[in-house]
Order: structure tokens, then sequence, then C-alpha cells
């Protein structure tokens, strides 16, 4: 397995957000976290990636333990598309996929042009390569999340982490950067974890889903066996079921809308 965690427990100060989380993921797959808003998606992310200690367990990528690796191995073997993305100077939005390359080009260098054109492919990869040389802190949400996940690619770890990569997306952006991360996963043979809380994205694209519910794991599997009506109504809340449609698509939706709901 490319990733694995073995009885991982963690919290803030004193008080415990995931506990005794094991779960594994091999290569070539993409595999959704889902759970609700605080139930510690984010948590468990910065603990693969080494930036949150953990206070129990063990975390191996591609067998090696997380503890014993420097951030600059680490750099090497993890790319981390997160929710949020701001820069405090006027880069580039080449300049901030090229940096993503900080582990493999020397200090005090400048990047190659097989490297510019490497950063150039990946933006292509998203569709945005025409941005190359606008400020990206003028892009929109959206944007700059496209330019974040060309930057993981630019990366090229056989590991991605992606926190709620659609969150500022666009319903055709959505499933656009869903069907890329699989395609890549395939291609790249790549390990790909990623939090979501669309599971209907989470069905047509991932192989696999972990649910974690009041701090530990409820369900994990494959994506068509696990996704149940009594597991989503577990973790996500009883006003949902799996239905298809009259095409034969899978399908969660709420059971029923309250009539005298204001949607604005």
């Amino acid at each position: 397995m490319n990733l694995r965690l073995e009885n991982i427990s963690v919290g803030y100060g004193g008080t415990p957000v995931i506990s005794h989380i094991n779960l594994s993921v091999g290569a070539g797959r993409i595999c959704a976290l889902m759970g609700r808003n605080g139930s510690g998606k984010t948590t468990l992310l910065r603990c693969i990636n080494g930036l949150l200690p953990f206070s129990e367990g063990r975390v191996t990528i591609l067998g090696q333990d997380i503890k014993k690796l420097g951030r600059d191995k680490i750099a090497k073997m993890i790319s981390v598309v997160p929710q949020v993305s701001f820069s405090p100077f006027s880069f580039s939005c080449l300049d901030m996929v090229l940096m993503a390359g900080a582990a493999r080009i020397k200090a005090w260098s400048a990047p190659s042009k097989k490297e510019k054109q490497k950063a150039m492919d990946a933006m292509g990869e998203t569709g945005i390569n025409h941005m190359a040389g606008r400020p990206f802190n003028t892009l929109s949400g959206g944007e700059r999340q496209l330019v974040m996940l060309a930057r993981g690619l630019f990366q090229d770890t056989p590991i991605m982490l992606l926190d709620e990569p659609n969150s500022h997306l666009d319903f055709a952006n959505q499933h656009k950067i869903m069907a890329l991360m699989q395609r890549l996963a395939r291609k790249r043979k790549m390990t790909v974890l990623v939090t979501l809380h669309d599971p209907n994205l989470t069905h047509y694209y991932c192989d696999d889903v972990i649910l974690i519910h009041e701090g530990g794991v409820r369900a994990m599997g494959e994506t068509g066996a696990t996704l149940t009506n009594e597991v989503l109504s577990c973790v996500l809340g009883d006003n949902i079921e799996c239905d298809m449609t009259k095409r034969g698509v899978f399908v969660v939706i709420p059971k029923q809308i309250p009539v005298n709901m204001n949607i604005r």
C-alpha cells in the first residue's frame, strides 16, 4: 500500500478529534474521505502530511514512517491541494506552480527551461495555461483552486492529498477536476486521497470511500458497496437516500424538502 494509517489518534489542546483511525490506500486509486463539518477530515490530512503530531499510531508512506522523514523527503512523496490559497506577494500563476518544485530544484537556482515547460504542461492539464502570467491574487477562488491543482501535478509525487478541491468550483469544473484526478491516478499510478462533501461526486469518480463519524471510521471500502442508505444516513444525516434515475444513474438525494423552506 502506498499510504497506511495504523491506530492514529490526534486532538487539539488535549481534546480528541479522531481516535484509533486505521486506513490504507493503494496505488492507482482515488479515495474519498467523507464526513460532516468538523469530523476531522482536514486534521487527518495534516497528520498524513507530517504537519500535525499524533498522540498515538503510525503513518507510513511507501513503507516509510512519516516521523522519520524530513520535510524535503515528504515533499517529494506527497503533494497537497489545500482548501484556500493566498499569497502575500504578487506572484504570477506560473511562479506559484513552479514553487512546488523546491524539493528537487537546488537552493538559489532558477528553474530550468525543462522545469518551466513541465509547469506549463501541468497548467495545460487543468486548462489554465493561458493564465500563466496573471497575478495569482487577482484570480477568483475557483481559478486559484485550478492553479493549486496544477501546482500539485507539477510536484509530481506518488501521493496527492486534496482538501475539498471543489469548494470554489462551478458545476462543470467540479466534474472536470474529479475526472482529471481519476485519469491521473490510473495513468501515474498515484494514490489520491480527497475530502469531499458530495456523495454523488464520490460515487462517480472515486474507487474507495472512507466515512468518518464521531471521531472514528464508520465505514470504508469500495464506493459502490459502501455508499448505502444506512451508512450515509448515519454519517451525513437521516434526510437523504440513495436512488436510481430512470436512466439507471446512481444519485443521493434529500428524502424531502420542507415546502416552507425559503431558498434564496
